[in-house]
């Protein structure tokens, strides 16, 4: 950095490419980063200035939001025959599932700059909208529910970038509503129609917001998804065949960020979902497959399916034995070392999956061999397989949860190890024998 007459000039000179690399942490925590901001600014005509957040937020109150803070009989009209009843969070729901229902995103690059907002009435007759018109709209259904709500501005994206508090600027490339409320926050994400109430994904939690207000800016925190709040939860019923087959039943459900991984599936046929699940679950060779019930529960973000399956080359035969490993599905990411890392990692998400797998033996055969029970500790996560005998039923319970975290490159073989221990754990092999 150096002065030149009034100019700052800023140099950086002969920087190494950084090669692509397993667990790569988010640019903004590894690179160096300079941030510019005009102080005065003219925007279609609209000035303003941005000496402190708010001053900007005054400016976009009154510029941007308040002449399309609009509402009109018909709105008006809408909120009526809803009736709505109940606590705010109830009322919310109620409002923003409607608007789910007969709304659809489209981009609108229109209105100072492409910043200001659909009129609501134009979302109302046309059934559609971008992130701005369609939460301007929410909000006037909400405002005529009585409901405050605030018009907030966020950087979505799959790294977590939150704006500067001690460095006003203009920015964010979204926007979504928050709403206050008995229990807390509440945080509508209106550009989708299948995603769950009061539910952000990836894309805009871990991250502040630029939050609207009439005398200026608040910058508020977004939801933080805690391991146990990001789970997949599976419970399979599998039948060992003496063909070394299975055959099996499962019940899944996911909520947080796994949430998110499998809404995708809400919008698929049910042809395209069970060749998406055939290929999720690569690690079974599937002789069929059926995904049934699927359900994207939006008042609990939960997403639920059931599966029943027939699987083949399960087990292999030891003379009049049959050995099959504890786990029938399971991660096989490949995990190397690398002894010349140069940079740290990053593990991204916490997260936690639950499994608990029954196995009926084949008639007249007992089990003749198991591992023991195992519990892994690490600062990276924990991981547990244990083992239940029932007569002719074995119960195999599965858990491991994974902490985010930014962590040193002299750890990173630390954690490869930790995860090849986890999957060497998860083929671990159960002897059964004929009776």
């Amino acid at each position: 950095e150096s002065d030149n007459a009034g100019e700052k000039i800023y140099s950086y000179k002969n920087v190494p490419a950084i090669d692509d690399a397993f667990l790569l942490p988010q640019p903004i925590k590894i690179l160096p980063k300079v941030s510019f901001a005009l102080t005065k600014f003219n925007l279609e005509g609209k000035q303003g200035s941005i000496n402190n957040w708010g001053e900007f937020g005054s400016w976009y109150y009154n510029s941007i939001l308040q002449p399309v803070s609009l509402s009109t009989p018909a709105i008006k009209a809408e909120v009526a025959a809803l009736n709505l009843q109940g606590t705010t969070e109830e009322k919310v729901k109620k409002l923003y599932q409607y608007m789910q229902s007969k709304t659809r995103y489209i981009f609108v690059a229109l209105g100072i700059g492409g910043w200001q907002p659909m009129l609501p009435d134009e979302v109302q007759k046309k059934g559609y909208g971008d992130c701005k018109g369609l939460t301007n709209y929410m909000k006037t259904l909400l405002d005529e529910a009585g409901i405050s709500s605030y018009y907030s501005v966020i950087n979505s994206g799959s790294s977590p970038v939150s704006f500067d508090k001690d460095f006003p600027k203009m920015g964010g490339n979204h926007v979504i509503l928050m709403v206050p409320a008995e229990k807390g926050n509440i945080w509508l994400e209106n550009t989708s129609q299948q995603i769950a109430f009061n539910h952000l994904s990836y894309g805009t939690t871990e991250r502040n917001v630029l939050s609207i207000r009439k005398n200026g800016i608040e910058l508020i925190d977004t939801p933080v998804y805690a391991a146990d709040q990001s789970k997949e939860k599976q419970l399979l019923k599998i039948k060992l065949n003496e063909d070394n087959s299975i055959s099996g039943e499962g019940n899944f459900a996911y909520t947080g960020i796994q949430y998110d991984n499998n809404l995708v599936l809400a919008t698929m046929s049910p042809k395209e979902r069970n060749e998406a699940i055939k290929n999720l679950l690569d690690v079974l060779h599937f002789e069929k497959i059926e995904m049934k019930n699927f359900l994207n529960d939006k008042d609990n973000a939960v997403a639920k399916f059931d599966l029943d399956f027939k699987a083949n080359n399960y087990s292999k035969n030891a003379g009049s034995s049959i050995i099959f490993r504890a786990v029938p599905i399971y991660s096989n990411n490949v995990y190397k070392t690398d002894e010349n890392r140069e940079l740290p990692f990053e593990l991204r998400q916490s997260f936690q999956d639950e499994y608990e797998i029954n196995f009926a033996l084949p008639k007249n055969y007992k089990i003749e061999e198991l591992p023991e029970n195992v519990t892994l500790n690490s600062e990276f996560g924990t991981y547990k397989l244990s083992f239940v005998k029932n007569g002719e039923e074995l119960k195999v319970s599965r858990t491991i949860r994974i902490n985010k975290g930014l962590y040193p490159k002299e750890k990173y073989n630390d954690y490869i190890n930790f995860r090849k221990k986890t999957i060497n754990i998860d083929n671990s092999k159960i002897l059964i024998s004929k009776i």
